[in-house]
């Protein structure tokens, strides 16, 4: 069965070939916000973490038509009222797009994985070592 995995930017930082390590069978849909953070992560973060969000835009723009990676914007009237506007929530309601597609959210925040968790939503976290590609 196919997977559908939502991928949060500190994944991306932390591991900014992550899309290759998942099954070419497997959908990637990308949060618009993800993207949006990881532009702005080029100037905030240290040394490591710019060359890291620089490499994971590159390499989302050569694969994103390859891979099919489907971009999608937040819509937070898919959240409940006490979530407020927020880039976790934004990445948390394009999630919420694809609940009939079983999403698996990938994240290592822990607020993140909370509300995912709490929403029905699979979540692994990043820092768990884990084979995605299905082999």
């Amino acid at each position: 069965r196919r997977k559908c995995y939502i991928i949060d930017t500190n994944v991306f930082i932390d591991c900014p070939d992550i899309i290759n390590k998942i099954s070419r069978s497997d959908k990637i849909v990308l949060s618009a916000k993800v993207v949006d953070e990881l532009d702005a992560a080029k100037v905030r973060l240290d040394e490591e973490g710019k060359q890291n969000a620089a490499r994971a835009l590159r390499l989302i723009n050569s694969l994103l038509k390859p891979r099919k990676i489907e971009m999608v914007c937040a819509d937070l009237s898919l959240l409940p009222a006490d979530f407020g506007k927020s880039p976790d929530n934004m990445i948390l309601s394009v999630a919420m797009k694809f609940k009939g597609q079983n999403p698996i959210m990938l994240t290592s925040d822990n607020g993140l994985q909370i509300k995912s968790k709490g929403l029905g939503i699979k979540t692994i976290s990043a820092s768990t070592k884990i084979n995605l590609s299905g082999k």
